[in-house]
């Protein structure tokens, strides 16, 4: 499974694979299959993020000891890869151009109702078909012993001493998570959730070495890459005290699927925000028993969300903020400016006490 073109050992096993019909995010005809449109279930359920039992007494108070796990910093995800050049005018042009879009971004999946069902089919084979259900104690205190890896500036676990283990595998609301952020960001932008649909029939769409937003063209496919990859690299806090202080929100545990085929994926990654918008995570491979520190951003204009893996300085995953407080949340992957992929994240339900 080795990447095209450029054969390398990614993080985590992160690797694209070479399956049918996976590879790039303007297949004709997705979403468009009949049947999978209507399912009654999928969209946005009251309630959701705040289900009963994410707060079992007794499961989830364990505290975890960070003295124990924290290795040091991984300083190469703070630096901004050489084959990035994009400078800052090309990157004002694109996020005007999308922030233009954002209006007919809303209310997507009413609209597109077929478009949430391909991604609902998609991880329905996933719920299905995924075989680690009985993950005991996966990002709890004796797993994060054994699985120490260097973390990054920015790193959710300086929460761990404030919040029980249980805590990280919660979502939020939308609106809990816009009232979370401390920033100044355009109103019209946050009013309400833009759900991001990768691929022939959503609303980023490849065509023709360009991308488009919503209909309107943004960028070149090169310059996207590298708008994501500029993103999702985030300057390291001046201090440890800076990151310790950081507060922050949990935005749950997902499996990590690569194609439409991969219902038994053997990643998984932890998310969490913090109030200005940094993102933290730890992803989990359980065939190599691996993990890796992830670190990226949300962009206060758009609501996009960028983030990379451990210390590839090619991989870059974008998609929203509001996808990610879903049931699944569709996310382009960035192999450099070469290759393009649609994954799914598919949200994984707390591990029992144990």
């Amino acid at each position: 499974m080795d990447r095209p073109l450029r054969p390398q050992t990614l993080p985590g096993n992160l690797r694209p694979g070479d399956r049918p019909g996976i590879a790039r995010p303007d297949r004709p005809g997705i979403g468009d299959r009949p049947g999978i449109g209507d399912r009654p279930g999928i969209g946005d359920l009251p309630g959701i993020g705040n289900r009963p039992g994410f707060n079992r007494p007794g499961w989830n108070g364990r505290p975890i000891n960070i003295g124990d796990i924290n290795l040091g910093n991984n300083n190469i995800i703070n630096n901004r890869p050489g084959w990035v050049n994009i400078d800052n005018d090309r990157l004002n042009n694109i996020g005007n151009r999308w922030q233009n879009q954002i209006g007919d971004l809303r209310d997507w999946g009413t609209r597109y109702p077929n478009r949430l069902g391909y991604w609902n089919g998609w991880a329905d084979g996933v719920r299905s078909g995924w075989r680690h259900w009985h993950h005991h104690g996966w990002f709890g205190p004796d797993w994060w012993q054994g699985h120490q890896h260097p973390w990054c500036g920015w790193h959710y676990g300086y929460g761990f001493n404030t919040r029980p283990w249980g805590y990280w595998w919660t979502y939020p609301a939308y609106g809990a998570l816009v009232n979370w952020f401390t920033w100044r960001a355009p109103a019209q932008v946050w009013s309400e959730p833009v759900y991001y649909d990768y691929g022939q029939g959503g609303n980023v769409v490849y065509q023709d070495n360009s991308v488009y937003v919503a209909g309107q063209q943004v960028a070149t496919e090169e310059e996207f890459a590298e708008s994501a990859m500029d993103l999702a690299t985030v300057e390291p806090p001046a201090s440890e005290a800076e990151a310790e202080a950081a507060e922050w929100m949990s935005l749950g545990t997902f499996a990590i699927s690569s194609g439409e085929q991969d219902v038994d994926p053997s990643r998984s990654i932890q998310l969490a925000v913090n109030k200005q918008g940094v993102i933290s995570g730890t992803l989990f491979n359980s065939q190599t028993d691996a993990a890796q520190s992830v670190q990226g951003q949300v962009d206060r204009n758009t609501q996009r969300v960028a983030f990379r893996i451990g210390d590839s300085e090619d991989i870059v995953v974008e998609t929203g903020i509001y996808n990610l407080t879903q049931q699944e949340a569709p996310v382009l992957v960035h192999f450099g400016t070469d290759t393009t992929e649609n994954w799914l994240l598919v949200r994984l339900e707390q591990p029992e006490n144990e």
